[in-house]
Formats: structure tokens, C-alpha cells, sequence
């Protein structure tokens, strides 16, 4: 959790992203990737997902992360 904490911290001080609120942030991205991948493996005893699907669901939560927060200089920021 801190590590990808701090990398948002990181981006947002280096301008290449906007991440005002990083715990927020750092959150929602784990808790995108945990309900495909752990909560069903806590739920479901066979549930085993094959790595490209695993691969899938953090490509999926990284695109919604970079659409959130990556920094555009296009149009207003969100704050």
C-alpha cells in the first residue's frame, strides 16, 4: 500500500500526474485490482484466475488510474 502510495506522491510532486488526495487514490487502484483477485479466492475455493486474466484486471484498473488522474495539459484538471 505505501509503496504505491508514494509512487502516486512521487507523480503528483513531478507534475506528471494529479493525485491531490494519494491514500484516495492508492485505494481505489488496490481495491480494483483485490475484486478480481483476492476477493473471489477468499469467497470461492476454486477460484483460480489464469494470469493473463489477472494481467487483464490490473491493465483495466492502470487505464481507469491514467484516465483519473494522469495529467493532461488538454483541459481542467480535477481537484
Amino acid at each position: 500500500f505505501i509503496s504505491v502510495q508514494r509512487y502516486l506522491e512521487d507523480r503528483h510532486a513531478a507534475g506528471t500526474a494529479v493525485v491531490p488526495d494519494a491514500e484516495s487514490a492508492t485505494n481505489q487502484f488496490l481495491g480494483m485490482i483485490a475484486n478480481y483477485v483476492l476477493w473471489p479466492r477468499m469467497l470461492l475455493a476454486d477460484w483460480s484466475p489464469a494470469p493473463a486474466d489477472v494481467g487483464r484486471a490490473v491493465d483495466e484498473a492502470v487505464t481507469t488510474m491514467l484516465a483519473r488522474y494522469g495529467h493532461s495539459t488538454d483541459g481542467p484538471q480535477h481537484s
